[in-house]
């Protein structure tokens, strides 16, 4: 699930750090959007963690949420509240847009992380734990398209972004996409593919080429999720973390029968 892109000098010594940090407790947490429905009209819902275990994003972290049309963007995060107690934490927000033409994006800072002698995960750097096993900074960034009219390839300048090529039918047995880091695409990037909330353990992954572009299966309607991590080694704060790392989600759903 994770592309390293490391800079000289130290290749080995940043490659063997880059792999102890995979275990750090926050590295498993994903952003993903999606859409729900309330007696107001329908709601975006900002996810985040894991498929065994749903957190409430914390909103100062959420820099942006906006819907995007054919036509106009509309920024949401102003908007958003947390979820009622008696359904999955989230984020929500009203969509004041049509659903069907709609795709929704947002960026999430979750700062630095360290990984604690005793394993265990601190929301802070290593300025203040100069002991740590191993530090990061973390950046999230999250797309849904909720429509066959939504503007499915719209780049919106995510620093990692998942970008299709097409806008699959309800019949589709696979989906191109295009995996951009810097606005660049991004060769061998692993994409990762579910139903919901990522675990990385139980899921195949699609490496894309030269180009940056990956083939992704439909094998079922439903729920889709697709997930790119990728790392720089050595960090741009190296006082604070060893790496840097950036995850992208890209999320639809096809509601009609597979076709493979």
């Amino acid at each position: 699930m994770l592309s390293l892109s490391i800079r000289r000098p130290a290749v080995r010594a940043a490659a063997a750090l880059a792999l102890s940090l995979l275990a750090a407790p926050a590295g498993a947490h994903d952003l993903w959007l999606t859409l729900s429905s309330s007696e107001a009209g329908p709601q975006v819902r900002v996810n985040f963690g894991h498929a065994r275990a749903r957190l409430t994003p914390a909103k100062p972290k959420l820099l942006d949420l906006t819907a995007i049309t054919p036509d106009e963007t509309k920024d949401l995060a102003a908007a958003l509240k947390p979820s009622p107690p008696d359904v999955p934490p989230a984020l929500l927000a009203a969509l004041p847009t049509r659903p069907g033409r709609t795709l929704v994006a947002a960026s999430y800072d979750s700062g630095y992380w360290v990984r604690q002698k005793d394993g265990s995960g601190r929301n802070t750097s290593r300025r203040m734990r100069p002991d740590a096993e191993a530090a990061r900074w973390s950046m999230k960034f999250a797309k849904a398209a909720f429509g066959p009219s939504a503007p499915w390839q719209r780049v919106v300048g995510h620093i990692l972004e998942i970008v299709p090529l097409e806008v699959p039918g309800p019949t589709a047995g696979a989906l191109r996409v295009r995996v951009l880091f810097r606005g660049a695409p991004l060769a061998g990037a692993a994409l990762v593919t579910g139903e919901g909330a990522m675990d990385a353990g139980q899921t195949p992954h699609y490496t894309t080429d030269q180009d940056g572009i990956a083939t992704v299966p439909i094998r079922q309607a439903g729920a889709q999720l697709l997930t790119v991590t990728h790392a720089i080694v050595p960090s741009a704060t190296p006082e604070l973390a060893d790496r840097d790392e950036y995850s992208a989600t890209f999320a639809f759903r096809l509601d009609e029968a597979p076709v493979n």
